[in-house]
């Protein structure tokens, strides 16, 4: 997923620690344990909004199937984006039990891989012993359908930047609430009603369906920062390929797609980075249906997916028309629901802000960010920062700040901070190792963290 000089990994995570053992038959691990479903609306990304206590025996319910199945869909990879996948390897993982793929003569197998104690355990493209590899948390979730989604998206992912394009940042920075908000929202939903409508219609319908989503997607753009524009438009690459691969690929159909699209409005998640997951495929369906393969070039070479898609319609859309299409959508409905959203999301920032801004908080500023939280579980704080449910920050000195509840990280990345609440901390030079809890949060630093006071603001930073 997201890889930056600062080392972002927006992910799941669990704590890692590496472990010794037996290779095991992908076969033989089917069935040991069973494994919760899948909620809806959930992303590849998604994790729990707990800390996760990894058991002795990794979860593997479904695996080999799963696996199996990955491999015969990464065989059309070729097809799809003149890419070989018949050399993909995973590493699955519950963050205790690291195991890795190993295939020899059209065989799987799981043998035990050393992962350093600073990975970032996620779903995500990972550097090991010289190798792209990609990881997969344990246990595998939801259906056969989206398991197997999940194991090619992570698979599409160890293909970029090289030969897939991954654009720069995708973490929200100045403007990053635009899809937090009322009208961000309202008209990202309106366009992924249109876009569901198109892939399911023929002829003139799936023509003016897909007028319609460029004209929603033109309103949500014009009220975008021009970063927030830019960062928009890289998720529904550097996500939304991979996943619109994953569709592809594992067979998943156009009904099944449209369905979920109708109900993204639904969805109890944050889409401030959660967007590409659902743009990627419905635009991307919509150009195989309109374009054939045409397309992928297009996008290879870097042009937007709202561009390619008005190109290929080669008409403009209904732009004096906004709101009696919008209605056509249900847009009055989706209007007074966000409405309604709004009084309640006044209360919950006003606590977040209160928890991680203005009272007492605790701010590590490492140099260096290397980190995982759940995509789905951001809350910007305009000029504050962005929340980040299920953080964990980890430093090349092994130290380490698990956050289930949350840590604010500011707009520029330069800084994490929590509630400090009733730890105490003198000002100084650590002596000793150090391991603090607070209110939903654990600090591990060795020695030689340097301790100031600002004010009601504890920081820490590295030794010199």
């Amino acid at each position: 997923m997201s890889h930056f000089s600062m080392t972002i990994t927006p992910k799941r995570f669990f704590c890692a620690i590496g472990l010794r053992g037996r290779t095991l038959g992908v076969a033989a691990l089917a069935g040991l344990c069973a494994a919760p479903a899948q909620a809806p609306g959930q992303t590849p990304e998604q994790t729990s909004a707990s800390v996760s206590v990894p058991s002795a025996t990794p979860d593997t319910t479904g695996l080999a199937r799963s696996v199996e199945r990955a491999r015969e869909a990464l065989l059309d990879l070729g097809a799809l984006w003149r890419i070989d996948g018949r050399d993909v390897e995973w590493i699955f993982t519950d963050g205790q039990t690291h195991l890795a793929t190993q295939r020899r003569a059209g065989r799987d197998s799981l043998a035990p891989i050393f992962l350093p104690a600073s990975t970032t355990i996620a779903n995500t493209a990972v550097d090991v012993d010289g190798r792209r590899w990609a990881m997969v948390v344990l246990p595998l979730a939801g259906s056969d359908e989206s398991r197997v989604r999940l194991l090619v998206h992570e698979a599409i992912h160890t293909f970029q930047p090289e030969q897939l394009p991954r654009p720069g940042n995708t973490e929200a920075g100045e403007g990053g609430d635009l899809l937090d908000g009322e009208a961000g929202r309202t008209w990202l939903f309106l366009e992924l009603r249109a876009l569901a409508t198109a892939i399911t219609s023929t002829g003139d319908a799936r023509r003016n369906a897909a007028r319609d989503a460029l004209l929603f997607r033109a309103r949500r753009d014009s009220l975008a920062a021009p970063a927030e524009r830019t960062r928009l438009d890289n998720l529904d690459v550097v996500e939304g390929i991979p996943e619109y691969s994953a569709w592809r690929l594992s067979g998943s159909s156009t009904d099944s797609l449209a369905a979920a699209l109708r109900r993204t409005n639904e969805m109890p998640i944050s889409w401030v980075r959660a967007v590409g997951y659902w743009t990627g495929p419905a635009y991307g369906f919509l150009l195989d249906q309109l374009a054939g393969n045409a397309w992928r070039d297009a996008q290879r070479q870097g042009a937007r997916l709202p561009t390619i898609l008005a190109t290929v319609l080669g008409s403009t859309p209904f732009t004096t028309q906004l709101d009696a299409r919008a209605r056509l959508y249900g847009g009055d409905s989706i209007r007074r629901a966000e409405r309604a959203r709004v009084v309640r999301r006044a209360q919950v920032l006003d606590s977040l802000r209160t928890r991680f801004v203005s009272g007492p908080v605790l701010r590590l500023i490492p140099g260096a960010l290397q980190v995982s939280f759940d995509p789905n579980g951001q809350t910007p704080l305009a000029t504050d920062g962005t929340v980040m449910t299920n953080f964990r920050w980890v430093g090349k000195d092994s130290a380490e700040l698990v956050a289930p509840l949350g840590a604010l990280v500011s707009p520029t990345w330069s800084y994490v901070q929590v509630p400090l609440g009733a730890v105490e901390l003198a000002a100084g030079i650590l002596e000793q190792p150090r391991t603090l809890e607070g209110d939903g949060w654990r600090l591990t630093l060795p020695a030689g963290w340097r301790v100031s006071r600002v004010g009601r603001r504890v920081e820490l930073r590295p030794p010199e």
